[in-house]
């Protein structure tokens, strides 16, 4: 009887239906001038990250929904673009986990 050779399986047949998520997302609480917001909801329409914002009532003025390709891109598009546009006072970012 002959005896079949075994081929080993690459990586990408093992994971093709295995569904691979690194992508971060966040909801960043911003605290704004009011008479800015129209101002700051332009600019977050220029950022490609920003999936969302919409104007809220209570402590914060504007909640922004992003992603990123992780948590560092996350924290850079705060730092660099949301925090800079004018207007914004304080920007608190809340991280989405997943359990």
């Amino acid at each position: 009887m002959e005896k079949l050779e075994e081929v080993p399986i690459t990586f990408e047949e093992l994971l093709k239906d295995v569904e691979i998520k690194t992508a971060a997302s966040a909801y960043v609480l911003i605290e704004a001038n009011p008479s800015e917001i129209p101002g700051i909801l332009k600019a977050l329409a220029a950022v490609p990250n920003v999936k969302s914002a919409d104007v809220v009532t209570g402590i914060y003025d504007i909640i922004v929904y992003l992603i990123g390709e992780d948590q560092n891109e996350i924290g850079r598009v705060v730092i660099k673009d949301i925090n800079s546009i004018p207007g914004v006072k304080k920007a608190t970012t809340c991280m989405v986990v997943k359990l």
